[in-house]
């Protein structure tokens, strides 16, 4: 798939869909997610792209359209500024996403175990509120790192991934993460794997699993 098209993967799997060439739709509930009032993002191939939501006037559609097409990618100042003069209200989130290299399908850690959700360990670790499979390692019968897709369906999902700060800096976390993308790609489905570009610990982790940038976000959300 091209960058583009694994974006329009993760969209889909928060709920949204791309209509009419740049308007986003939100076709499902998806935990907290909502339809941004903007969204741009600059794929791996260099290509900006940018979404709207579809509730906006069509006239802001056009003007927001034509602003982004005339400033690169992180100078967004004009578009700041053209919404605060419409008393529009707003937040922005910068992120970037990832896929594992299919060299992943062969990765395997003996200490990473698979657990249900339903699992009394999982539920003391605070992971029974995500999708039916954790990866977890254990020590003294508690679970002290673990990873689970945050949402998932027939073709991706996400990671989100936690170690308890006293067993932090123990290479816990790539473990954990590397078979749950692992049990991902066996099932035939795209592991993504995002953060907030100020997170520099999910920044090193990505680095240190050798995972291949796809794109950045950055989102206008409403307030």
């Amino acid at each position: 798939m091209n960058p583009l098209e694994y974006l329009r993967l993760q969209l889909r799997l928060e709920g949204k869909e791309v209509i009419k060439g740049k308007l986003l739709r939100q076709v499902e509930i998806v935990l907290d997610e909502e339809v941004p009032l903007m969204l741009i993002a600059q794929l791996m191939d260099q290509n900006v792209v940018a979404y709207f939501d579809e509730t906006l006037q069509p006239e802001l559609h056009e003007e927001l359209a034509k602003l982004c097409s005339e400033i690169s990618f992180l100078n967004i100042d004009l578009l700041s500024t053209f919404l605060q003069q419409r008393d529009i209200l707003f937040e922005l989130g910068h992120y970037k996403t990832y896929i594992f290299p299919d060299t992943h399908i062969a990765f395997s850690d003996e200490t990473a175990k698979h657990y249900s959700k339903h699992d009394p360990k999982v539920q003391l670790f605070g992971f029974d509120g995500f999708v039916e499979s954790v990866y977890a390692i254990e020590q003294n019968n508690k679970i002290i790192s673990a990873c689970v897709s945050t949402r998932e369906d027939d073709f991706c999902g996400e990671a989100w991934v936690y170690t308890d700060e006293r067993y932090r800096h123990q290479g816990l976390a790539p473990k954990v993460v590397g078979v749950w993308a692992m049990n991902l790609i066996s099932a035939g489905k795209v592991p993504f794997y995002s953060h907030k570009i100020q997170n520099v610990a999910s920044t090193n982790l990505a680095n240190r699993l050798g995972l291949q940038p796809m794109f950045e976000e950055i989102v206008f959300a409403y307030v």
